[in-house]
């Protein structure tokens, strides 16, 4: 288990996951969007684009980029509520050779607030049990569960990300620039 201390200022995102350093440089939030820098030891580049969700409440979104060398193709498929609340997603798509496949879901769980989600999936045959609960003013986010039987505790905000993570690297930069794209 590695200890998460980032900080951010305006568009980087810099600290330690326990004894690796962490330097990103975020452009968000945007329909179109970046990130690039270093993160627990590996070189990561690369953009999205999601659809607009003006009109259209299933809007397809695609990040493509590179982890250490190996390329990243994930695919979103997001499904909304007529009042734009998300309903669901589907991603799916591969770091290098290891697959990525999650589902991300509303789910009742009165005692972390109100918006809160559970992600379900599994990555190189790893299985990810996470829930992501957002602050209703959109300030944070908690992120607590397992990747592969370990544990992971995130808080972001605004300005930070701490918390601890013993998952793949690979997953890192995703799982901790994900909430910080809606706040």
């Amino acid at each position: 288990m590695a200890v998460v201390q980032l900080e951010r200022v305006e568009a980087a995102l810099a600290g330690v996951v326990g004894d690796q350093r962490v330097d990103l440089v975020l452009d968000v939030p945007n329909s179109r969007s970046g990130i690039r820098g270093t993160s627990l030891g590996g070189r990561v580049d690369g953009y999205w684009h999601i659809e607009s969700n003006y009109n259209n409440l299933d809007p397809v979104g695609l990040f493509l980029g590179e982890y250490d060398g190996s390329p990243v193709f994930l695919r979103s498929e997001v499904h909304l509520t007529p009042r734009y609340a998300l309903r669901h997603a589907d991603v799916s798509g591969a770091i290098g050779e290891q697959e990525l496949r999650a589902r991300v879901a509303a789910v009742e769980a009165p005692a972390y607030g109100p918006s809160v989600w559970g992600i379900d999936g599994h990555f190189d045959g790893t299985t990810i049990t996470i829930f992501v609960a957002v602050a209703s003013d959109l300030s944070g986010a908690r992120l607590d569960g397992v990747i592969g039987g370990l544990p992971i505790k995130l808080d972001a905000t605004r300005t930070s990300v701490t918390g601890e993570y013993a998952g793949p690297r690979a997953l890192f930069p995703l799982l901790v620039c994900s909430p910080l794209y809606f706040f």
